[in-house]
């Protein structure tokens, strides 16, 4: 029998079966909702801004599937089926039977499906491998004759089996994708649930010291004398510092996870942001040792500086805060080749291994005290890393020796020429 005469068969079947899975497809999202997606619904209603980003980069991967042909997919499958007709050769050199050189052609359709994006091409190379087994493997060989009448019903049912297998194949992937992004979703809204718990908390307490002190000023001020006022004035601002460092931070937080941390780069010397940054430590730093040693030479980065301040200040508070007083904290700069590098050294009791892994996450605190006895966001080491990845550096944290942290940072270096 001729194999021409039953392709366009396999053709119709293929199509009408891809057809199907669509509306089944359609089917299911329409009156199928499973807990899990609602969970992920109602999250896409109350973080509908913070996922703005992401809804738009799905889309842009919507549009991308549309197009059904892509090279490097059609190189893929032709691969595949090139690999599954060597391998088959072998097979059948070996004496094997038909059977296992049809499994072979069904399992590289399964990986297709796969390594592919479009359900298309398990599709095509169902029909493909199909006819490639006609062709090289069937009597008479190297033609698509069939004289054995069992053959067709082969034909038709390897067909199917392949086109089957890579369709649930391409379904399992597309669920895994779906999950993925139900994943980040739920992570998005977990992480927007931490931030407001930990805002209610921890607002309060400043808020209320504030207006505490402030009420007594007004109706005691006269009574007190000017020790006690101005221990008073020292603690409001102290407060009020504090809670100006947590929206600063909160505004990074959020321009971070929308996607809208805007770098401007521009060419900086690292010196003058350093010293910048331990103009606005809180007053706190009095009761340590702050030295900065820098090199003789400028050095010069490029960088967004009212970031890099932030990222110095957040260092160096913490250092303050978890370290007793009259502690030092140690900042040197160097040059590398094409890195500068920051590095801002306590000698306080150190960071314990068991939190080193999760030192940089967002809202760690991990389990020491702070010295204010005021409890931290963990906000601060979690923008720091981001905001130095974001200009292409790295930040580390390591022993100091004999005690104590050193935390690590780079920075792109700018190279200029001086005849200019």
């Amino acid at each position: 029998m001729e194999m021409l005469v039953i392709v366009p068969i396999f053709v119709i079947i293929g199509i009408r079966g891809f057809y199907l899975m669509g509306k089944w497809d359609d089917f299911l999202e329409k009156n199928y909702v499973s807990e899990e997606e609602k969970t992920v619904s109602a999250a896409n209603e109350n973080i509908s801004d913070s996922t703005s980003g992401l809804s738009d980069g799905m889309g842009a991967i919507d549009e991308k599937r549309e197009k059904y042909f892509h090279i490097s997919d059609v190189l893929k499958s032709v691969g595949m089926i090139i690999l599954a007709s060597l391998i088959g050769f072998v097979f059948w050199k070996m004496g094997l039977s038909e059977s296992n050189i049809i499994m072979v052609y069904i399992l590289a359709v399964l990986i297709i499906s796969v390594i592919t994006t479009q359900r298309i091409y398990s599709l095509i190379s169902s029909v493909v491998s199909v006819i490639v087994f006609n062709f090289l493997f069937t009597v008479p060989q190297y033609t698509l004759r069939a004289y054995e009448k069992d053959y067709p019903i082969t034909f038709v049912i390897m067909f199917i089996a392949a086109f089957l297998t890579g369709t649930l194949a391409t379904q399992v992937k597309i669920q895994a994708a779906k999950a993925a992004e139900a994943a980040l979703i739920a992570q998005k809204e977990q992480l927007r649930v931490n931030l407001l718990r930990s805002i209610s908390h921890d607002l309060r307490t400043p808020l209320t010291s504030i207006s505490g002190h402030a009420s007594n000023l007004l109706s005691n001020g006269d009574k007190f004398d000017n020790n006690t006022k101005e221990q008073l004035y020292l603690d409001i601002y102290d407060d009020s510092m504090w809670l100006i460092n947590l929206v600063e931070n909160l505004l990074a937080v959020t321009r971070i996870e929308d996607g809208q941390l805007n770098i401007r780069l521009s060419t900086e010397i690292l010196d003058e942001i350093i010293t910048e940054a331990l103009q606005h430590i809180n007053r706190k730093k009095e009761e340590h040792k702050i030295v900065f040693y820098p090199q003789e030479d400028f050095i010069l980065v490029m960088a967004d500086a009212r970031l890099i301040v932030q990222v110095i200040i957040n260092i160096v508070d913490n250092a303050i805060k978890y370290t007793q007083s009259g502690s030092e904290i140690v900042i040197t700069t160097q040059k590398g080749q094409d890195r500068a590098i920051v590095r801002i050294a306590d000698n306080g009791p150190g960071i314990p291994d068991e939190m080193k892994p999760q030192i940089f996450d967002m809202f760690y605190s991990g389990a020491k005290s702070v010295a204010d006895s005021r409890r931290s966001l963990g906000l601060g080491l979690a923008l720091c890393k981001a905001i130095v990845e974001a200009h292409g550096g790295t930040l580390e944290l390591s022993d100091n020796n004999p005690r104590g942290a050193v935390f690590t940072f780079s920075l792109p270096v700018k190279e200029v020429n001086l005849h200019e």
